[in-house]
């Protein structure tokens, strides 16, 4: 279709760049697994009472049951916020994600190639990466809530081990929550980032092309050997590169390492057909 077009050169279709609105969209979908817990630091310091008493052992013990039960209870309300309302919401951001990817993909070979193929693209094909990304984004939501949950449990026992001031548990768990908060962004725009790359290389292997263009981050504390690949060529199946030299290991393709920023750009090697 590119020589059809009447292109004689080889291509570099230009990349998709998830953007920052995306990946804040998607914080907010994770934001229930830290803000819940949040929310609820009284209700959870509402039993803690961690001075001893000299004949009444029991009443201590009975406040430690009453914060673990809710804390217990807190974290049986996030699952069925999970279930409810964080995982549909998943759902839509990912479909948006990809109706977006489609766009721009269309846009890139319409401009590198001058084909239209705005009536051929559909979400069809990238189901199976949908899917897998929306099952792996359930897991981390969850584990964000886990973690939170674990902090604030470890906080509240070792508050009754070292008899803790209500006051000072209460800021650590505030710290754990703040934990949550930051992973959850980070996990957000780690997660925008990945299903881009995967939808990527998915459209690119539908489109029958071999072959791909390294395009480094730009980011101020690079991998070394990502930057090294700038501007490199690779052949998508193998990731060896076309020149020569080192293969891509199959775990570390552009946006499989945490927070990796690199693109895999489409490359239409007309020229070599053309030989």
């Amino acid at each position: 279709m590119a020589r059809q077009a009447g292109k004689r050169r080889d291509i570099t279709l230009r990349p998709i760049i998830p953007t920052q609105a995306a990946a804040t969209d998607l914080a907010a979908i994770y934001a229930p697994a830290w803000q819940i817990w949040a929310d609820n630091i009284d209700r959870i310091l509402a039993g803690y009472d961690p001075q001893p008493l000299p004949t009444a052992d029991a009443l201590t013990i009975d406040t430690v049951d009453q914060v673990q039960a809710a804390i217990s209870s807190v974290a049986q309300e996030f699952l069925t916020i999970l279930t409810a309302k964080i995982a549909p919401g998943l759902r839509q951001w990912a479909i948006r994600a990809e109706r977006v990817h489609r766009s721009k993909w269309s846009a890139a070979i319409k401009a590198g190639v001058g084909v239209d193929l705005d009536l051929i693209l559909s979400a069809q094909p990238v189901e199976e990466t949908l899917g897998t990304w929306l099952a792996r984004n359930v897991a981390l939501v969850t584990n964000v809530s886990d973690q939170a949950q674990g902090r604030i449990a470890d906080a509240v026992f070792r508050g009754y081990e070292q008899r803790t001031p209500v006051r000072e548990v209460a800021k650590e768990i505030r710290e754990a929550t703040g934990m949550g908060r930051d992973r959850a962004l980070r996990v957000a725009a780690d997660q925008s980032s990945k299903l881009s790359s995967q939808l990527d290389r998915e459209r690119q292997a539908e489109a029958g092309l071999t072959q791909f263009k390294w395009r480094h981050s730009g980011k101020v504390h690079p991998r070394s050997w990502h930057k090294a690949r700038d501007g490199k060529v690779y052949f998508s199946r193998s990731g060896n590169p076309v020149d020569g030299g080192e293969a891509i290991p199959a775990d570390d393709r552009a946006g499989m390492a945490p927070w990796c920023g690199c693109r895999e750009q489409a490359y239409i090697a007309l020229l070599d057909e053309i030989d």
